[in-house]
């Protein structure tokens, strides 16, 4: 009994140091596979971005600017906005509205980073289109950090200000105020606005196959955008698919249903009793329709120089489209390559660029020196000639796209004689005075 009781406990043993072994084995592994799988964090904030303070860009250049030169150090704009033409005014405007929604706390182990150089990197971002590993090195933020700075500040630069500066019209009184305003300024009634569209450029979305890929055998979503008299974006539809036929994104967008369903009433055109519908202007791209007025053919306006007339009074309001895309993409650099963000993202930043546009053309300040006029095509009715703005110049890039042709060679019998009658009235009751110089053909 006892030789067994010794034999049982001697084998005992040797199974429980096996098992030790084993065990203390197998730590070794871990610790030896996580120290080559994993660096070591024996800091919580690198040396190099610890000294962010004293050598980043944001707190370095303005240091030296206060200390070296007090004049330049009031009215400097940041490097990272000094592509936007935005006063210093109107970025302490945007820091207070924007701080509120940004500001974190500090913690026991560092100190956060203030809303104004979180706002610093996303304008700088949006404006020179510098990369994240560009961005981390020059403001001394890490990667992971800027990219969910720059998350947070374009949510954040929407919320504040859609609702006073892409504030889309809701009732009859603000269209009908649109309308006087296109009218006034540019001399075509009963219209709600100019439409164009383009395929914004992203990076291929992991795991999504096709439905992003487009006719131009690359990724993007699109926007779909009605501009005002002031080149402001007052209608937006953006986020479908590159993916969606082109045709495809204008039947089922948001705006067809809108101008479908809820236009005006038909109105007088200015000193006549023609009763006209309200529409919307767009290029030869778009289908021609009760509501959507697009130009005539180039085949038809052969010895037809009425149809040239009405082509250059739609086209003179219609480039308010050409020229708010225009600038809005010169003025964000972000847009000049396609934007490495996921589809959810990438809208984010546009909604953000189109309410700094929005609001940066409201301002009076701004606008001069977001767009000062000699970005802006123009016209010279003295020689008839068209003056193209400087964005023109400057606006070929990889990251923006047209659209293709949204229509066809067909149009409803009713939406052709809709266009006749405002094509007569252009060149009868509602002429200008100049609209032949600009066409090149001597007046009747």
């Amino acid at each position: 009994m006892e030789r067994r009781r010794r034999a049982f406990n001697a084998t005992s043993n040797y199974y429980h140091n096996r098992n030790k072994k084993l065990s203390v084995a197998f730590f070794v592994f871990l610790l030896g596979y996580f120290h080559s799988h994993f660096p070591d964090r024996n800091v919580w904030v690198k040396h190099w971005v610890a000294r962010r303070k004293k050598q980043g860009l944001h707190h370095n250049l303005f240091l030296e600017l206060m200390l070296e030169d007090p004049q330049k150090y009031r009215r400097f704009p940041l490097s990272c906005y000094r592509c936007l033409r935005m006063s210093t005014a109107m970025f302490e405007e945007l820091l207070s509205k924007v701080s509120p929604i940004i500001q974190r706390k500090d913690t026991h182990l560092r100190e956060s980073i203030s809303p104004a150089e979180r706002l610093s990197v996303t304008l700088r971002h949006l404006a020179t289109g510098e990369s994240q590993e560009s961005l981390q090195m020059s403001f001394r933020i890490g990667q992971s950090t800027i990219s969910g700075i720059i998350k947070d500040t374009v949510r954040a630069i929407y919320k504040v200000l859609k609702d006073d500066f892409l504030r889309f019209p809701s009732s009859a009184e603000e269209w009908k105020a649109v309308a006087q305003d296109i009218y006034e300024r540019w001399n075509f009634p009963n219209c709600m606005g100019a439409m164009d569209g383009k395929h914004f450029l992203i990076d291929c979305p992991i795991k999504s196959g096709s439905m992003f890929y487009n006719y131009k055998s690359t990724f993007s979503i699109v926007l779909l955008a009605v501009v005002d008299a002031q080149l402001r974006f007052i209608f937006i539809d953006v986020g479908t698919n590159g993916r969606a036929c082109d045709r495809g994104i204008w039947n089922s967008s948001d705006l067809k249903s809108y101008v479908e369903n809820y236009a005006l009433p038909r109105a007088p055109l200015p000193n006549s009793d023609i009763m006209f519908p309200y529409v919307i202007v767009g290029d030869e791209g778009f289908t021609l329709s009760e509501h959507v007025m697009i130009p005539y053919s180039k085949g038809s306006l052969a010895n037809r120089r009425d149809r040239k007339i009405f082509n250059y009074r739609l086209s003179r309001f219609r480039r308010c489209s050409e020229n708010a895309f225009g600038i809005l993409v010169t003025r964000f650099q972000i847009f000049r390559s396609a934007m490495r963000y996921d589809p959810d993202v990438a809208k984010d930043v546009i909604l953000a660029t189109l309410a700094l546009h929005n609001w940066l053309r409201t301002d009076t300040v701004g606008r001069s020196m977001y767009s000062p006029p000699q970005s802006l095509d123009s016209e010279d009715v003295i020689t008839g000639r068209i003056i193209d703005g400087n964005w023109r110049d400057r606006h070929e890039g990889r990251g923006v796209m047209r659209l293709a042709n949204q229509g066809g060679n067909h149009h409803a019998a009713s939406a052709l004689e809709l266009r006749n009658v405002l094509c007569e009235y252009f060149n009868g009751i509602g002429a200008v005075p100049w609209q032949d110089r600009m066409i090149g053909v001597p007046a009747e």
